[in-house]
């Protein structure tokens, strides 16, 4: 079976591995759709070290398989990738904070026990079952390919103190910006406005219902913001760019005694200038990934409609397309959500 894999920088290689069988505690999964998240993109760009199980951890498929001690999936379910439920024995579990369990951690880091051997630019996988969540019958193929990064959003949220009628700003109107927004009109902001410079993706968010969207590079930029959020500033500010430049950014927009979200990932240092931070008494709220329960949260908001993945959705490309697909989201140009079928071509 043919695997893709970010190798190095601006390298990305086909590889054969044996096809996956059942092994106790683990199933066999035949993977519709896989999205190409910021972290491969990453991986691409810089090169370096990066867990095989990292580039390609949103899919989601068809169980083919299952070994012995699982018991919560038959074959033939449909199925998502996300995160083992908390573990009980390790030490953060053992503290009473299952929240933060270390290992449902490392699993979703693509390091542990819980980790693959490869991501999900693949056929089929064989992965712990305790990371796999039935999906409802209301989520397409699709749609369920973009439940991963639903949730990191649905984290967000719900780690951010977030009054009814808030105002709100989004750096960046990427994939998990655009969720963001989403979810914080679903959380109950009164006001979301959404700072991206690619026309492109501002006319996406703009249709998905952002209340303003601006370039950050319009001479006007503050004036419109203020406009928008008050005098004072915004009430929260979520970092979705995960730009070293606009995390110090992010406090400035946000008023006195506001809340910074951290949510955006960037891979190199930041500079910030603390005393605004303290100056400005904001606190900083920082998100990393998920918690098993809050898939089926991101299902029920996609099955109801509140939440709309479909709209993200760019193109679907076939793993012998999978670099170009990389070099057109790095390029820009409006390009928001690319997935990979496998079994295409």
């Amino acid at each position: 079976m043919r695997v893709a894999l970010v190798t190095d920088k601006h390298e990305i290689s086909l590889r054969e591995f044996p096809d996956p069988t059942p092994e106790p505690q683990k199933a066999v999964v035949q993977i519709s759709h896989c999205g190409i998240c910021g972290t491969d993109l990453h991986a691409y760009q810089e090169g370096g070290f990066y867990n095989p199980a990292i580039c390609g951890h949103e899919w989601a498929g068809t169980v083919s398989g299952i070994g012995d001690g699982v018991e919560h999936l038959r074959e033939g379910d449909r199925v998502g990738i996300g995160i083992a439920p908390a573990c009980g024995r390790c030490r953060e579990c053992r503290a009473g904070d299952a929240a933060h369990c270390g290992a449902a951690l490392m699993g979703m880091l693509g390091m542990g026990p819980l980790a693959a051997p490869h991501g999900g630019f693949a056929s089929a996988i064989g992965i712990d079952a305790a990371r796999l969540y039935r999906l409802r019958d209301g989520v397409s193929d699709v749609d369920a390919a973009m439940l991963e990064p639903a949730t990191v959003a649905i984290h967000a949220l719900r780690r951010t103190p977030l009054r009814l009628g808030d105002a709100v700003v989004v750096l960046g109107a990427g994939p998990i910006g655009l969720l963001v927004m989403q979810c914080a009109f679903i959380a109950g902001a009164g006001v979301v406005v959404v700072v991206e410079p690619d026309e492109s993706r501002s006319r996406l968010a703009e249709s998905l219902g952002a209340s303003l969207v601006v370039d950050p590079k319009d001479e006007e930029f503050e004036a419109k913001l203020r406009a928008a959020c008050g005098a004072l500033g915004a009430d929260v500010v979520f970092e979705c760019a995960g730009i070293p430049a606009t995390i110090d950014q992010s406090v400035s927009l946000a008023k006195r005694g506001g809340v910074v979200s951290l949510v955006g990932l960037s891979t190199v240092p930041a500079e910030i200038a603390p005393g605004s931070w303290l100056a400005r008494e904001v606190r900083l709220v920082a998100s990393l990934g998920y918690l098993h329960d809050e898939f089926d949260v991101a299902m029920q908001l996609v099955v109801d409609g509140r939440l709309r993945l479909q709209p993200l959705h760019t193109a679907t490309v076939g793993l012998d397309e999978i670099e170009p697909a990389f070099q057109r989201l790095l390029a820009g140009g409006g390009a928001v959500k690319i997935l990979v079928d496998p079994n295409a071509g």
